[in-house]
């Protein structure tokens, strides 16, 4: 060996994958290393102290060891505590950026790595650790290589003074003053420098990287929106790479603007309202006040759609909406001006308004006749004249309901209770109401016996490739059939089971029984069916979903491949790390997960992407509107393109027309099911309609 050889920096590479090890080994080759490859952690570990490399890049998805280990175990090497250790992750959450540094990582790179970015930051580990001659050797190279470099980069003093800045190929650079940069004033805003002193301020106090996000607004009032990751640097600075983010930003607020506000009107739809809701009656229990709902359906409204169109009937619903916002303001320095309230548009003809802080029934008495008074003025539209009166029914919390649901519900009955009165009337919910509930208490008292009576059966309605029309799984759906032969509907007692707790044990059943008829199919019929179950946030949280699942395929003999879990966004976004541990739990021991009825929540791309999920399934609500509505067909296309970006299946569920079809396809969605096909049917007939047929991939008979 010569010695330029020796004196050149040794670079060790621990990752089992060759075509990563293939690009990495280049660009450390380029920057004058010397590269030993590894394949394990426990080889990376013996590699440490044979060889006593200038650097170790380390896969933290090693075999044997992994990678966060093998860097724990070479910091207590000897002269382990000085190295310069890089951590490789195709992940890219706090939680393993957190895990990389607390196991003594000098660095934490993502995959798939920027590799310009990622020879500066090796650069700039070997200047922290004294290899000046190095780095000076290679400065003229360095400034060429980060000014091709579409990432800007910007290095702060222990002061916070800017040392170097080098603005990169941006859309929208981080345009300062054509003077050299000295001050975070000369290239952001106000509110972004308050941004990054904090920030700044964490990476010296902690020692770690952090991210932000900030926007910058221009001259035309358009922000452009960026990324800037802070990381330790040489000499107590710190050195923010920023990256614009605008496209990603915008696309969250049209996903946010479409799923969660009226198209037509411009107010918050029903999931927004329902979130609104729900966080004003927080708000409530800590200042210890109260929560009304008013539920408003305008009478006989019908009659403008059929007899004018609906052109017209938009026109009017968007002047009423205009006329409810001024009626809850209050207007004429009434003393309720300043009542915390929200209003949406629930549908059709039907509104709601949220409203807090207010001192007793007299404010909403008040606020309802307001709002009449104001409806009932005419409304002139392209020619025409209107007098729309409301319905209006008022639920108040805690005295009425104590959750969401029950509170809108019960505005709902007390505005029925209105109409019936002879409409353009308002009315309390009262608990004289709850009389009509008594049918459902007794029934509340047969679910409880069902599960032991046998009452209880699964149905089961099939999913299919679109692409191909193969047959690749089925849902399964839990029906309830009286000993008389009756079925009460799904939409009666699953609620009721929620309310009453029993939702748990239900869902436990409905677990068991699907698992062990996926493995009596493939036993029989020598094919592998997954079964999707949808599983509760009462079941998600109030048991060991875990040991439950894993039971339950245990016992049936079933593989986890023979399983989807099927969850709501509301059980994702409760308790994130605790749902995100589960999650992954289940997934790597093979059971694969989807996110139903996605679009009727809010979960941000930043945080949709932490979740270990395989699949989204587009509300039926949406795919129902697809050809009435440009709204709907936004949405589908948005979420499947979204998808796209995240590599998720895409399933759509209540397909019941060959043009929904037709938009899927056309869309690329992946899967589809609903009624078009099949409508959920016995184990039975499914198995006599789709299994008995042929083991060939299944094809629907349907020409579209």
């Amino acid at each position: 060996m010569s010695n330029t050889s020796k004196r050149r920096p040794l670079a060790v590479i621990a990752d089992h994958d060759a075509a990563s090890v293939s690009r990495m080994r280049l660009a450390i080759e380029d920057l004058g290393f010397r590269v030993e490859e590894v394949e394990n952690g426990v080889m990376a570990c013996a590699a440490f102290v044979e060889h006593e490399p200038d650097i170790m890049i380390l896969n933290a998805q090693l075999p044997i060891q992994d990678g966060l280990k093998t860097c724990a175990d070479i910091r207590r090497l000897p002269g382990g505590d000085a190295a310069a250790i890089v951590v490789l992750s195709e992940r890219d959450d706090v939680e393993i950026v957190d895990a990389a540094y607390s196991a003594g990582a000098t660095e934490f790179v993502p995959m798939p790595v920027n590799w310009p970015a990622f020879g500066y930051r090796i650069r700039s580990m070997l200047r922290a650790s004294g290899d000046y001659a190095s780095m000076r050797r290679t400065e003229a190279t360095n400034k060429v290589l980060l000014n091709a470099m579409p990432d800007t980069f910007v290095v702060l003093d222990s002061d916070g003074a800017v040392s170097d800045f080098i603005p990169g190929k941006l859309e929208h650079p981080l345009a300062g003053p054509s003077q050299r940069v000295t001050c975070l004033s000369d290239i952001l805003p106000t509110k972004a420098i308050k941004v990054w002193r904090e920030a700044r301020r964490f990476v010296n106090e902690k020692n770690q990287a952090t991210r932000v996000e900030f926007a910058v607004e221009h001259r035309e009032g358009v922000p452009s929106y960026y990324e800037a990751r802070f990381v330790p640097y040489v000499d107590r600075k710190t050195l923010a790479l920023v990256t614009e983010i605008t496209d990603r930003k915008l696309a969250e607020q049209r996903i946010r603007r479409l799923a969660f506000f009226d198209t037509l009107t411009g107010l918050p739809n029903r999931q927004s309202f329902r979130l609104q809701l729900g966080g004003m009656i927080t708000e409530a229990d800590e200042e210890g006040d109260k929560v009304a709902v008013l539920y408003i359906d305008l009478d006989n409204f019908k009659r403008i759609n059929d007899t004018l169109g609906h052109t017209v009937g938009d026109g009017v619903i968007n002047a009423i909406a205009e006329r409810l916002s001024g009626s809850i303001r209050g207007g004429q320095g009434s003393s309720d001006d300043d009542t915390p309230f929200g209003l949406a548009r629930l549908g059709g003809d039907e509104f709601a308004c949220a409203i807090s802080g207010f001192e007793d029934e007299g404010v909403l008495s008040s606020i309802a006749d307001r709002m009449s008074q104001l409806l009932r003025q005419p409304v002139r539209y392209e020619g025409h004249e209107f007098v729309v009166t409301p319905s209006i029914g008022i639920s108040v919390y805690p005295d009425d309901a104590d959750n969401v649901e029950d509170l809108l519900k019960n505005a709902d009955v007390a505005m029925y209770q209105a109409k019936d009165a002879g409409r353009d009337s308002v009315h309390f919910y009262s608990d004289t109401l709850a009389i009509r509930n008594l049918h459902g208490l007794a029934l509340e008292n047969d679910l409880r016996r069902a599960l032991d009576n046998g009452e209880l059966e699964l149905h089961y309605q099939p999913k299919f490739q679109l692409s191909t029309w193969e047959l690749v799984g089925v849902e399964a759906l839990v029906r309830w059939r009286q000993g008389d032969g009756s079925y009460i509907p799904p939409s009666t007692f699953i609620p009721m089971a929620e309310k009453s707790g029993q939702i748990v044990p239900l869902g436990d059943w409905v677990l068991r029984t699907a698992c062990k008829q996926a493995r009596e199919w493939q036993l029989k019929y020598g094919r592998s069916t997954r079964v999707a179950v949808n599983i509760s946030s009462q079941q998600f949280y109030q048991s060991d979903l875990k040991e439950t699942v894993m039971k339950a395929l245990f016992e049936a003999g079933a593989k986890p491949s023979l399983l989807q879990l099927e969850l709501t966004e509301s059980i994702l976004m409760r308790d994130i790390d605790k749902t995100i541990a589960t999650l992954e739990y289940l997934k790597n021991n093979g059971i694969t997960l989807a996110m139903d009825d996605f679009g009727t929540g809010y979960s941000s791309l930043s945080y949709l992407r932490r979740f270990p999920i395989d699949a989204l399934k587009i509300d039926r609500s949406f795919v129902m509107d697809l050809e009435e509505s440009e709204h709907g067909a936004a949405i589908c296309a948005a979420i499947i393109a979204m998808s796209r970006q995240l590599g998720l299946t895409v399933i759509a569920e209540g397909v019941e027309t060959e043009e929904q079809v037709m938009f899927l396809q056309s869309h690329d969605c992946d899967q589809i099911q609903g009624y078009l096909f099949s409508k959920p049917i016995p184990a039975g007939e499914f198995a006599k309609r789709f299994l008995t047929t042929t083991k060939a991939p299944l094809k629907i008979d349907k020409s579209l």
